[in-house]
């Protein structure tokens, strides 16, 4: 809910306007029907495209091959594609243009199988083995058979936990066979995707396909499903035919629709459930189950309605304790009982804890023996096969252990299988117990209390619907506080799939819970990793996968700042020792060191100068005043961060002494580090004074850094930067070792690319400080168990209540007590300067370094003349609290707001005042591409609920995007970036700084020949309609070259006698110059001066030489001439006269001097 207060409207209307394009973002998503989209395309939505022309079988086949392509390196939900997919499409196409009738609602629907369901193709059939390899069925398994005659596309084959695990129960891990590794979780790859029937539901989550068959014996569809956020669909064992399908206990083995919605495995079903001959036992006696005209009509959105639904709280409940996964179960339970379900309560199960232990209830048991008799069973029936028993499987295995892992994995549970001697007294007492079981425990509860279906969270229930043959559904339901999906799972008694069918429909629809995956995985094109806009989950998943070390990483940052930071500024210092760092890191994760399962372990990180670090790195504010100084331990924060493993990187620029040395200043500037720049447009104002924090994590310099704030220095430069800001409550991190302005207000936090990034960070540096004592012992109260990963939801919008003002809050002047909290510093401090009359006049002694006659030092002047806080100040004091209490606490308190919505940083002198933390996101880019952001503020130890706010903001717009530098980064634009910081003494003016020049030459004889200086202007446009100078060549890598190395352009330039556009022209440069540097810039000249003026018109000289672009003064050879220059020599001095910083155009004067 977004509340609006009644405030004036904003003197700031552009920002404002910009802002109010944000708000129905943060009231709900609005989704576009103009155009086909096929990502997360239901079959329904597909076969109306079909019908209208807007898409084809093809086309679609097409769409999943290429995902397939991009995300399955990496996924590994997928073991073969279908190389007859492109023409069963094409078939498919033809089929639907030549009949007039209606048909099957899966035809021309691409389909995955499970690895172990038969197809009589070029596809394999292996159970994700490579003993199968090569083998070869007698024909179709009886699923696959309806879904060809239903006109379904047989896509190919998706992964699976390898042999369905039985290999070895506990070695395999879910989702993991030989032929393709390690299938990936596409919502949390660190988490596992469960199994067996991984691939089927990674491959579906991750819209690498429409729909997937898997199958089921324990669990092995409504695991993968409920921790993939998709629909999976166990049905009654035989509804669906078995033949055809490698077996792993036949009593159990059930096949089932795997599909984004409950809609798509409804359709499914309808078309895989029936009688078959090759299962004949089974089907028969179940399709009776089956109703006429089939299971869709079943679809009810009032479904829920009457359904008396059953809770058995223990274990399946109480076990989650205060989880996110229990409270929301608890909210649906209350959705459900709104559209009309009766929830029945607090039921028992008898005999529970038996049934769901495998090696307990007999299962296990039998499972094993039935797995050696049907599987020799099935290998028998095969026309070829490299195996054609389980020992034989066995012996594979150790003839190619390295292949199918078996020293990581081993097969103790096939060596099991081996020993036994099918089913005999033992599995038979084991039968009658676990029906027993089934009949005495579920079938009495669902009988007793007059159940449609009991309800549980996640997939525990499993077992009991494994052993009793019993049909479940489940459905997503949500995400954990890591994003980690979780469902709800409806479970009922044999041939019950349409009333779970009902109660499942209508609770997706009163939910719609259902989101696909925002990993890195589904922007990824390419298998290979890229590190620029990696986030730090990113970048751990490829630490994990060995695509990536720490050294690596480090190299690249190094990389970027060598060749970024000469423009942008943003950095003032490299460790010397980071690369140590990072290789030492990636030792500790080699050896799986303690410390490496940090979030921060093996990450680079910025830290802004004035964060003191006790290693080789200065900690200076950005002036030169502290350059040399010694701090005798690490900041609070940076023991934190090193504890986490961290490698500090090193320090950020920032605004000199946190823009409290002079008011003139511009934010970004310091001595040490010069003016910082906007990485997306070099001439706004890049914010400060974190401002190099910014800049470099925004530029990718750095994965993310450490910025600090007093009032707007955190979120102002990450609005302006386009990154995340995090400006925590002050005392939550500790500000011990940290260079003050203002303690009462300071605090430290991350600005980093991504919201999940900055909570990262925050949660390694939070929490109590000896040498912050008093602060952090107070804030500490504020950390939640579990730290603030766990807020990271997409959906915490949801429920939220935002207030909305219309006008800036401005803050108050905090300079008293500056003075006496340098003094305190400076004690601590091995340093060239004791105390802030030292900084004074440190500055006034080496004014030139430090710019005073520039921008001054008037604050720090004042601050001087303070004497700490005293009657005044304590008054001043007392009327910040108490505004802070009626205004901004009032304001919250009274509208029950979860946050405060403000654009920009409007709202950080309010947010300084009371101490209350704040973050920033981006949010958009003006007209000019100029970077804005939105700031969610709160009160004190609110940080929980605004990272739900700002995480769930950042997930549904996903605003920020890096920095292209084309519109600013050209040959010309390059010259202002770099020269214009160097000629801000440069007046306009003639080359000597006097009045225009109108004697533009002059000719002197001397005793060697005549020397002639010629004085002129040289007007270079590249932009407009009638530019003097264009492009006319690049190398194929010039763009991503900082220098532009390789371009080279064409000029026609006019020669004026002054440097007004509108003076005499005198002549006009004629030739080329081009980017001959690869790492300072300089220009290679090669141009020829014709004149046309008084005696020199018709006369000319030539230049070759290199233009060091980066010299405020440049010298060019004279190689040549004509006319009254025949054979001349001597040299060109260039100095830039004016540069349009937007455009690129120039004024360049020449003071040549030519011997004849």
């Amino acid at each position: 809910m977004v509340i609006h207060g009644p405030i004036s409207v904003s003197r700031v209307v552009l920002s404002l306007f910009l802002f109010t394009t944000l708000i129905p973002f943060l009231i709900s998503s609005v989704r576009s029907n103009t155009m086909v989209t096929i990502e997360e395309a239901t079959i329904s939505e597909i076969q109306q495209a079909f019908a209208e022309n807007k898409l084809t079988s093809r086309q679609l086949v097409d769409f999943y091959l290429t995902r397939i392509e991009g995300l399955n390196p990496v996924l590994r939900g997928v073991v073969e594609v279908n190389p007859d997919a492109r023409d069963l499409a094409d078939e498919a196409d033809r089929e639907r243009a030549s009949n007039r009738g209606r048909l099957g609602e899966l035809h021309g629907i691409p389909v995955l199988l499970k690895d172990t369901i038969g197809t009589k193709d070029k596809l394999n059939t292996t159970a994700g083995s490579h003993a199968l390899l090569g083998s070869a069925v007698g024909r179709d398994a009886g699923v696959v058979e309806r879904l060809r005659k239903a006109g379904a596309v047989v896509l190919g084959k998706a992964s699976m936990s390898e042999w369905y695990r039985i290999r070895s129960l506990d070695g395999v891990p879910n989702g993991w066979c030989a032929r393709t590794g390690q299938g990936v979780n596409p919502y949390v790859p660190s988490q596992t995707p469960c199994g067996s029937s991984s691939g089927s539901a990674i491959s579906v989550a991750a819209n690498m396909v429409a729909v997937s068959l898997g199958t089921e014996t324990h669990s092995s569809i409504i695991c993968p499903s409920d921790h993939n956020s998709v629909v999976g669909l166990k049905p009654t064992v035989g509804l669906t035919s078995r033949a055809g399908v490698i077996p792993c206990a036949p009593r159990w083995d059930t096949i089932g629709p795997i599909g984004r919605t409950v809609a798509d495995a409804v359709c499914v079903l309808d078309v895989i459930a029936g009688f078959d001959p090759r299962d004949d036992e089974a089907t028969r006696e179940v399709c009776k189950f089956i109703p006429d005209g089939g299971y869709k009509q079943f679809l009810n959105q009032e479904g829920l309605k009457g359904k008396r639904l059953g809770v058995v709280r223990s274990p399946f409940v109480d076990n989650l304790h205060d989880s996110l996964t229990a409270k929301t179960f608890e909210d649906h339970l209350n959705t459900l009982r709104e559209r009309g379900a009766i929830v029945v309560d607090n039921l028992h199960i008898a005999n529970v804890d038996k049934i769901l232990n495998p090696a307990h209830s007999g299962e296990l048991l039998v499972m094993v023996a039935d797995f050696k008799t049907s599987i020799n069973a099935y290998l028998k029936e095969l026309i070829n096969s490299p195996v054609r028993s389980l020992s034989d499987i066995i012996a594979f295995n150790e003839n190619n252990p390295e292949l199918e892992k078996l020293a990581e994995y081993g097969q103790q549970t096939f060596i099991e299988a081996e020993g036994t001697s099918g089913i005999g007294e033992k599995e038979r007492e084991a039968l009658e117990m676990m029906e027993t079981l089934s009949k005495e425990g579920f079938e009495k509860l669902m009988k007793e209390n007059e159940l449609d279906a009991m309800v549980t969270p996640g997939s525990r229930a499993s077992p009991i619907f494994a052993i009793g043959g019993y049909p479940a559904i489940t459905v997503p339901a949500g995400y954990d506080t890591d994003g980690m999906p979780f469902g709800i799972c409806f479970g009922g008694l044999r041939g019950a799939e349409p009333k779970l069918i009902e109660i499942a429909y209508g609770f997706e629809k009163a939910t719609n819970v259902r989101r696909p995956p925002f990993s890195m995985f589904i922007s990824i094109v390419s298998s290979e990793f890229s590190i620029r806009e990696a986030s730090v989950q990113e970048i751990r998943i490829a630490f994990k996968q060995s695509k990536l070390t720490s050294r690596k990483l480090v190299e690249f940052y190094l990389r970027e700042i060598q060749r970024l930071n000469p423009v942008l500024r943003a950095v003032i210092e490299v460790n010397p020792d980071v690369l140590y760092l990072a290789e030492k890191a990636d030792q500790e994760r080699k050896a799986k060191a303690p410390v490496s399962k940090s979030w921060l372990h093996g990450i680079p990180i910025l830290l802004k100068d004035n964060i003191t670090t006790k290693d080789k790195l200065n900690t200076t504010a950005g002036s030169y005043a502290l350059l040399g100084s010694v701090v005798p331990w690490d900041a609070g924060v940076v023991v934190k961060l090193r504890k986490a493993g961290a490698i500090i990187l090193g320090k950020a620029s920032l605004s000199e002494w946190a823009h409290f040395s002079s008011s003139n200043a511009p934010s970004g500037w310091c001595a040490r580090g010069g003016q910082a720049v906007c990485p997306y447009v070099k001439s706004t104002d890049p914010c400060g004074s974190s401002t190099g924090s910014a800049v470099s994590v925004a530029a990718n310099m750095a994965a993310v850094s450490l910025g600090t704030e007093t009032d707007g220095s955190i979120i102002c430069p990450s609005s302006s930067n386009s990154v995340v800001g995090f400006k925590p409550t002050v005392g939550l991190t500790s500000r011990g070792g940290v260079v003050p302005i203002s303690p009462r207000q300071d605090t430290v936090g991350p600005i980093c690319r991504t919201v999940s990034d900055a909570v990262y960070v925050l949660d390694a540096i939070v929490g109590y400080d000896p040498y912050d004592a008093v602060a952090t012992k107070k804030a500490s109260s504020y950390v939640p168990k579990g730290r603030y990963v766990q807020f990271l939801k997409a959906d915490g919008l949801r429920g939220k209540r935002l207030g909305i003002i219309a006008d800036p809050l401005f803050g108050f002047p905090n300079i008293s007590g500056f003075s006496q909290l340098f003094e305190q510093s400076f004690h601590k401090l091995s340093s060239p300067v004791r105390s802030l009359p030292d900084v004074i006049a440190f500055n006034k002694k080496f004014s030139g370094l430090e710019k005073l006659y520039e921008y001054g030092q008037d604050i720090l002047l004042e601050a001087r003349k303070t004497n700490g806080i005293n009657g005044l100040e304590k008054q001043a004091l007392r009327k910040l609290t108490r505004a802070s209490k009626v205004g901004f606490e009032m304001l919250m308190r009274k509208n029950k707001l979860d946050a405060l919505v403000t654009p920009l940083a409007f709202i950080a002198p309010v947010l300084a005042a009371g101490g209350y933390p704040a973050i920033n996101v981006p949010a958009g880019y003006d007209d000019d591409g100029v970077p804005y952001g939105i700031c969610f503020g709160g009160l004190r130890g609110s940080e929980p609920k605004l990272i739900e706010i700002a995480y769930g903001f950042e997930q549904a717009t996903k605003f920020r995007k890096p920095p292209s530098f084309k519109p600013w980064i050209s040959i010309n634009v390059l010259l202002a970036d770099v020269l214009v910081p160097k000629l801000v003494s440069v007046k306009r003016g003639s080359l000597e700084d006097g009045p225009d020049q109108v004697n533009w030459a002059k000719r002197l004889d001397g005793e060697k020949g005549v020397v002639t200086n010629l004085q002129f202007y040289f007007h270079d446009t590249v932009s407009g309609p009638n530019p003097t100078a264009v492009r006319v060549a690049e190398a194929s890598d010039t763009n991503n070259s900082l220098t532009l190395f390789g371009s080279l352009m064409m000029v026609d330039d006019p020669l004026t006698e002054g440097p007004d556009p509108s003076s005499k022209l005198v002549g006009r440069a004629q030739g080329l110059y081009g980017s001959a540097a690869q790492s300072d810039f300089g220009l290679i000249m090669a141009l020829n001066y014709g004149f046309i003026d008084g005696i020199y018109n018709g006369s000319s000289i030539s230049i070759l030489g290199l233009n060091q672009a980066m010299h405020l003064v440049r010298e060019m050879a004279i190689v040549g001439g004509t006319g009254l220059f025949r054979m001349a020599r001597g040299y060109a001095i260039a100095k830039t006269y004016w540069m349009n910083p937007l455009t690129g155009n120039a004024i360049v004067g020449y003071n040549v001097t030519v011997v004849t």
